[in-house]
């Protein structure tokens, strides 16, 4: 019955992303990427900002929409919620072809690129200059490493067409009571613990031990733990050592019935971890609310850590989550959405949106701020996530990126469906991966 879920789901999943490659770069595009064309505003009143937050951090973002909203004397802000990231890059480039915009969406840097060909995105880079409206060289210093430079493309002059909005780091949640059921007392900090507490936890309790959310930035934050690159020099290493690796762990999970597929665009896993069905998940440290809410506030259950690493001296882990990008609408529209992500990023509002939401501080001078300070000493697996930034890595921003991204999905989720082997999903991957971006590669 579990095999059938099982393959049911990876099913679902699968023509799930065969839809996206639909979207990917579909947008019409004007000679040579232009970045000149413009669009009708999606509200002439408002700056219409597409989000994918759920419950309190929705909420949030409403209330500091609001909260700015009486400050600015300019269109006022308003955040919609679009759907999660897929639906909100289909939304936008079926809007792109209709001609008609919001002021901003979130996008991960691989959306962007698209949004960049069809000369949707705004170039930042005169409005950072602006000497009214932009940013002193100080407060760019202030924004931590990767978060600015991930939104620079290369194939567009190195300009920035993104704005950071929301980061997270991937971190293991654990459940306490189903590593003690097991005998286990400390989570996992090697992969090779990692499989044997898996195997302990199974042979001891009868329980899965993991949730696989089958997820391109898992893969990447499990290769980085590996030592290993994603892409390099522009050649993709999805048939690495360590990625291979990686894909041989997920293989170990589904061949030993250690694991199951988390069914798209669900949270079944943290659901498990909560009810002690589970003992880890892997998740962005995005879920923390969630997971406390989840927890019922009973902190003697459950904890956070870094994701098991290779070398522990030498750790990493994936810094991914949103970015904003704002489209080329009205200068009015453009000024709002603009001067909305200074404030949502300033040190003050920033580590109220991080104590709230679990994101992270996308300014260092934030985590110098008394209120966060006091956050940590609560309990100690507060600071974990925080620690994770000093190790964390981007992912790529290559054209054609987000197409990969679907493989790399798919090709976890064909593991754990125990379809095919963890050597042919990585050189499938590798295969797929190195035709979209020498296609992607070639003048528009």
């Amino acid at each position: 019955m579990k095999k059938a879920l099982l393959i049911a789901a990876t099913a679902s999943l699968i023509s799930t992303l065969l839809l996206v490659p639909l979207f990917s770069g579909c947008a019409p595009a004007t000679p040579g990427g232009s970045k000149d064309r413009s669009f009708k505003p999606l509200d002439p009143d408002f700056a219409v900002f597409w989000d994918r937050q759920t419950t309190e951090s929705a909420q949030l973002l409403q209330d500091l929409a609001a909260e700015f909203n009486r400050s600015w004397q300019g269109i006022p802000i308003k955040v919609e919620r679009a759907g999660n990231y897929t639906d909100i890059f289909r939304k936008v480039s079926a809007s792109i072809r209709a001609g008609v915009l919001p002021a901003m969406a979130v996008a991960y840097e691989s959306m962007t690129n698209d949004y960049i060909n069809a000369g949707a995105a705004v170039d930042l880079e005169p409005l950072l200059a602006d000497e009214e409206a932009g940013l002193s060289a100080e407060a760019l210093a202030d924004y931590i490493p990767g978060a600015l430079e991930n939104n620079r493309f290369a194939n567009h002059d190195n300009h920035l067409y993104a704005f950071p909005f929301a980061k997270s780091v991937l971190i293991l949640y654990y459940n306490k009571k189903v590593m003690q059921d097991a005998g286990i007392t400390a989570p996992p900090a090697t992969w090779d613990d990692f499989i044997n507490q898996c195997r302990q936890i199974k042979a001891k309790t009868g329980k899965y031990a993991h949730g696989v959310h089958a997820d391109c930035s898992t893969v990447n934050g499990m290769i980085f733990s590996q030592g290993g690159d994603v892409l390099k020099d522009g050649k993709c290493l999805y048939d690495s050592p360590e990625a291979l690796a990686v894909f041989r762990i997920y293989e170990i999970l589904a061949k030993e019935n250690l694991a199951w597929l988390v069914s798209p665009s669900s949270y079944e896993d943290n659901v498990a971890l909560s009810k002690d069905e589970i003992a880890f998940v892997m998740r962005s440290s995005s879920s923390f609310s969630d997971m406390k809410l989840l927890m019922e506030g009973d902190t003697e259950r459950w904890g956070i850590a870094p994701i098991p690493q290779k070398y522990p001296a030498k750790p990493g882990t994936t810094l991914y989550g949103p970015n904003v990008c704002i489209f080329n609408t009205t200068e009015a529209h453009i000024e709002a959405a603009w001067a909305f992500m200074k404030f949502l990023t300033s040190p003050e509002v920033s580590v109220r949106w991080s104590l709230e939401t679990g994101y992270l501080p996308v300014r260092r001078s934030t985590l110098h701020q008394p209120e966060l300070q006091q956050h940590w000493e609560k309990w100690e697996c507060n600071k974990v996530p925080y620690d994770c930034l000093a190790f964390a890595r981007t992912e790529p921003n290559a054209p054609g990126w987000q197409e990969v991204r679907d493989l790399a999905t798919r090709a976890v989720s064909e593991i754990m469906a125990g379809v095919t082997t963890a050597e042919k999903a990585a050189a499938a991957l590798q295969s797929g991966a190195e035709r979209i971006l020498a296609r992607n590669a070639r003048p528009q």
